[in-house]
């Protein structure tokens, strides 16, 4: 007897994925069928062990796939399935040309489940790593609605705008934690290596020491001695503090506490309306329930407090209000934003001024990054200079004392 890993349908049309024993793979079918269960795809377990973990990771079929990688893939599948190629046919070609090893063999593996009878959707669902819910959900309404290919054009200009975004916060904060490390690096340094220099001299003085010469004295042996036990410190409140923003109470108040914050706050909030507002008008545009869409839409917001705004909201939607009034209560979302929702929904163009929000709030926060980016320059540059020059005066004052008492 050998075990298997199946896929199969319902008789509703529901996939089932499961495991069973059977002396080969026609027998396992004979039951699944007797089971009422339609197989789709039947396949022995692999037993994994330390080799076949290694030899897997050398190969390249683990691994994260980038969403560059997979805005690409996006947009080539919508070209091609516009361009009439199958279904099969350019799952193929993209496997091909595709320069990720991960989502190569992930491509293969929709491929070979789409062949044998799975729907696209289907297979997608099985990656949640890679293709998320909305992806996915996008995908199953376009099947049904016949417009795979728009909707795939959609889902890449989404993602596009997405990975700018991404890349333009990534290039404003390089900066300053560059600054950080350097700062930190050089303090080190000086603590390390110039400190100990100046101490031997000062213990030969008769003068007393000033106050900051004497805790940067005491804060260069501490690290010295005790070098192992702080970087263990260290690193134990580096994963204390990960745990606690993990936990839910901690992280709503701390995503509380950083929409007060000037300059940042402005910009979490009008990334979290951007990532709403565009989530929301891309299930609207083809045609999930409303309460769905609010749901996955609040999924994609990483604030904690936007997330709560948005599952109240679909509560008191599901009870038979209109969504503008919730978000108005939760005062967490802009005047502008309540409003234009409030008119769309009116109106019957909720999806064209969810549009209009995300335009304009796209260039709001490019803007504010913008603005962010010609701030932190001057602040980290005094913060270096600050932090450097401070070490520096400390281990010269005793020497002006040391003038004082020659006098």
């Amino acid at each position: 007897m050998a075990n298997y890993v199946y896929r199969a349908r319902s008789v509703r049309g529901e996939l089932v994925v499961g495991e069973g024993e059977a002396e080969n793979v026609r027998e396992l079918a004979i039951k699944l069928r007797g089971m009422s269960l339609y197989p789709v795809r039947i396949e022995e377990k692999k037993v994994s062990s330390f080799l076949t973990m290694s030899l897997t990771k050398k190969e390249g079929t683990g691994g994260k796939v980038k969403l560059k990688d997979l805005t690409i893939f996006t947009r080539q599948f919508a070209t091609m399935i516009n361009a009439g190629l199958s279904l099969s046919t350019s799952l193929t070609v993209l496997s091909e040309q595709t320069e990720s090893k991960a989502l190569k063999n992930i491509i293969k593996e929709v491929q070979k489940m789409v062949d044998e009878g799975s729907s696209l959707s289907d297979a997608f669902e099985q990656f949640p790593n890679v293709f998320s819910k909305l992806y996915t959900n996008m995908v199953r309404a376009a099947e049904a609605s016949g417009t795979l290919d728009e909707t795939l054009e959609r889902l890449a200009v989404t993602l596009e705008k997405q990975e700018e975004l991404r890349g333009k916060l990534k290039s404003a904060m390089t900066y300053p934690i560059t600054i950080l490390v350097i700062s930190l690096a050089v303090t080190f340094g000086l603590l390390f290596f110039l400190v100990p220099t100046f101490a031997d001299m000062f213990q030969s003085m008769d003068a007393p020491l000033p106050a900051p010469t004497a805790f940067l004295l005491g804060l260069s042996n501490i690290l010295r001695e005790n070098f192992l036990v702080v970087a263990l410190v260290i690193v134990a409140l580096v994963v204390v503090v990960m745990r606690l923003i993990k936990n839910p109470k901690i992280k709503e108040k701390l995503d509380a506490l950083l929409l007060k914050i000037p300059v940042f706050g402005p910009i979490i909030q009008k990334n979290a309306v951007v990532s709403f507002t565009t989530t929301l008008a891309a299930q609207v545009r083809t045609g999930v329930p409303i309460l769905e869409a609010l749901q996955l839409a609040g999924q994609t917001i990483g604030n904690s407090v936007f997330r709560k705004a948005i599952d109240d909201t679909r509560i008191r939607v599901r009870e038979g209000e209109r969504i503008a009034p919730p978000l108005k209560e939760s005062k967490v979302f802009p005047a502008m934003v309540i409003h234009m929702i409030s008119i769309g929904e009116e109106s019957g163009s909720l999806e064209q001024m969810l549009t209009k929000i995300t335009e304009f709030y796209e260039k709001e926060v490019a803007n504010a990054i913008e603005s962010l980016t010609s701030l932190i320059e001057p602040i980290m540059l005094v913060f270096l200079g600050g932090l450097v020059g401070g070490v520096l005066i400390s281990l010269y004052l005793p020497i002006f004392t040391m003038f004082q008492y020659i006098k």
